[in-house]
């Protein structure tokens, strides 16, 4: 079966292929599947790791040179872009340091260069700071003395700011701009798990456990790298949740597990940072071989001892539907046909609540969030109703869709799912009678 082109482009982003065998396989791209993969390299924020394959390993030439034009473009605006957010991140921890907000600075910036070689390579949307309940208050004060304005909207584990008088970015727009708002998450916990109905897991990252972070020549408290890691998987699979990961995110999960795997010292310490917790282990095996499965990078020994011993439900999920459910497109922004999206929903009822899984399962098929948070927004601010541009950005009818159509895709793939679960109980239930 041909592979579809983005399949081939994060082939030739893998850290173990031949560079120049997959780039052959570029220089076969008709212009209209160059078009797609250029949008679907922004949606993945893949766009510059692409860019950087490319020449680091001399095969520009296998793209056009309108694209190639395009691409540095992107690039160098994405390079300013950089520049005004640093700016913009600098001034923000200044005056999170003048009030006395503890703070601790996640994702971002802070992945930088564990995850990440430069700053210009990634795209950056908003600034994710870890507060401890105390600075609360204090942080939100000085945001919105700084300009920035509550979204509602919010949890009570998750505060998310915009900049008042800043425009709303399209989908049509250029996502590198200096132009495009960019948004400020304050952070109690990075695992709210009401808000998802996930499962419980020990809480792990505290303001307390930072240590200074130099990047892009900037200093900031941070996350050391066993516990980056530990929230870069968090984050990847609290995304799934909503049935779509970045590229990027598993990309980047790649790069630091190429080059740390063979770092004991690193490894010894994630154990001990996950303990016993099953639940936290496989999550690290789900993500750790999801990104395998895409970018092959090389894998340390601790993950693999994890993941053999990882339970059938997930284990099935990761063979027959994670690399697939990967390149499913973005949720209601892109029209697909029976969109892969809702199979994320057969691992995710591996860690509901079983007295909950049933009305948890219903609930994500056509969930009601959307028209709660409409209902909030215009209750608490009644002028939206007149505003044609606002009701045009909840995209209602598109996501309608979405939902219909993925979840039928669920429950067509509902017979196999429930075939190969059965045969492997069947399986384990041999080796168990048959072991010596």
């Amino acid at each position: 079966m041909k592979r579809a082109p983005a399949e081939d482009v994060v082939e030739f982003l893998s850290f173990s292929s031949d560079p120049s065998e997959r780039a052959n396989q570029l220089g076969t791209f008709s212009v209209r599947q160059w078009e797609h993969v250029l949008e679907w390299l922004n949606d993945a924020g893949l766009t510059f790791y692409f860019l950087q394959k490319l020449k680091n390993t001399n095969t520009t030439g296998r793209v056009p040179s309108w694209a190639m034009s395009r691409l540095e473009r992107s690039f160098a605006a994405n390079q300013q872009r950089v520049c005004d957010m640093s700016a913009k991140f600098a001034f923000l921890n200044q005056r999170f340091n003048d009030a006395g907000v503890r703070y601790a600075v996640l994702k971002g910036i802070s992945n930088i260069p564990e995850f990440c070689e430069e700053a210009t390579l990634r795209y950056q949307a908003d600034f994710d700071y870890l507060i401890d309940d105390q600075s609360l208050f204090t942080a939100q004060s000085v945001l919105l003395e700084a300009g920035y304005s509550l979204k509602l909207p919010h949890t009570n584990q998750e505060f998310i700011f915009l900049p008042t008088e800043s425009g709303e970015g399209g989908r049509n727009s250029d996502p590198h701009s200096t132009g495009v708002p960019h948004a400020v998450e304050l952070h109690l916990d990075v695992w709210d798990r009401g808000w998802y109905k996930l499962p419980p897991i020990p809480r792990l990252f505290f303001v307390e456990r930072t240590e200074i972070h130099l990047s892009n020549g900037l200093a900031f408290p941070a996350l050391a790298d066993e516990d980056a890691f530990l929230l870069q998987v968090l984050h990847s699979y609290l995304h799934s949740v909503t049935f779509w990961v970045r590229m990027s995110w598993l990309f980047e999960i790649g790069y630091f597990l190429n080059r740390r795997a063979s770092d004991t010292a690193l490894w010894n310490r994630i154990e001990d940072r996950v303990g016993e917790d099953l639940v936290l282990r496989e999550f690290v095996v789900i993500v750790t071989e999801l990104a395998s499965k895409l970018f092959a990078p090389r894998l340390p020994s601790l993950v693999c001892n994890w993941g053999r011993a990882i339970r059938p439900g997930p284990r099935i999920w990761i063979e027959t539907y994670a690399r697939h459910w990967a390149f499913s497109e973005a949720p209601i922004y892109r029209f697909s046909l029976f969109p892969r999206a809702k199979l994320a929903l057969f691992l995710h009822q591996q860690y509901a609540d079983p007295s909950d899984q049933n009305h948890s399962v219903r609930s994500r098929l056509l969930p009601s969030t959307r028209l709660s948070s409409v209902a909030s927004a215009v209750r608490d601010k009644p002028s939206l109703l007149l505003q044609a541009g606002w009701w045009k950005r909840q995209l209602l009818i598109k996501r309608g869709l979405f939902h219909a159509l993925a979840g039928l895709r669920y429950v067509c793939e509902m017979p196999r799912w429930l075939w190969l679960n059965r045969a492997a109980t069947r399986s384990t239930a041999q080796d168990v009678r048959f072991a010596p």
